[in-house]
């Protein structure tokens, strides 16, 4: 997030992170039907539930990018390390990602995560604090009803992360957690991107100033 005022946005990047939240939003909802679908049918679909998450992990560095261009309530430099610490965790997590699904670490799901799972799992504690951070914390340029998605999105992936390693995919935590992640932060992406492209055209959201 830039500090409240900055003179003017870079249109290129806003642009570029409305692109990169529609990809996030839909490799969401690929990977909540390759989910259900692993559930009921089994492979290849948990393999696909695993690519599609790393999609749209990998896809949120432009979009957290955007975000910060169209500023917020918090000072340039916190804003700046928040934007390094969070890209650094997203590049972390789908490395580990790309590992698990190369076979070169394995998960084990059944109990509290342990190593590059726990790592893993960690490091999506920073994105999901970020996500909910930036959402809360952003200028008026973004509309209500984005700001509260995200915060659910990110305090959802919060709580599945500590879920995760606490008791792995059977602890409550987990459950409660992967509504937000898994439901609400595709929508989320989905209608941020829509809010991105908008404010690259100079157009405002309905009830929001227009972007500078």
């Amino acid at each position: 997030m830039a500090a409240a005022g900055a003179p003017a946005i870079n249109r290129d990047r806003v642009s570029q992170g409305a692109m990169a939240a529609a990809v996030v939003g839909v490799a969401g909802l690929v990977a909540l039907v390759a989910i259900g679908l692993f559930f009921t049918v089994g492979q290849p679909f948990g393999t696909v539930n695993d690519l599609a998450l790393l999609v749209l992990t990998g896809s949120l560095q432009p979009l957290m990018l955007a975000h910060y261009e169209l500023g917020g309530v918090v000072p340039l430099w916190p804003a700046r390390l928040s934007l390094v610490g969070a890209t650094l965790a997203v590049a972390g997590w789908a490395v580990i990602q790309l590992a698990m699904v190369l076979g070169v670490v394995t998960f084990d799901y059944e109990h509290g995560a342990t190593g590059a799972f726990a790592a893993e799992a960690a490091l999506q504690v920073v994105i999901g604090a970020w996500i909910a951070g930036a959402s809360l914390l952003a200028g008026r340029w973004l509309p209500a009803r984005v700001r509260w998605l995200g915060v659910v999105a990110g305090l959802g992936t919060i709580a599945m992360s500590f879920g995760l390693l606490l008791g792995g995919v059977s602890h409550p935590l987990t459950y409660l957690g992967g509504v937000g992640y898994q439901v609400v932060l595709p929508v989320w992406a989905l209608l941020l991107a829509g809010v991105f492209r908008r404010a690259a055209s100079g157009v405002a959201s309905p009830g929001e100033p227009a972007a500078a």
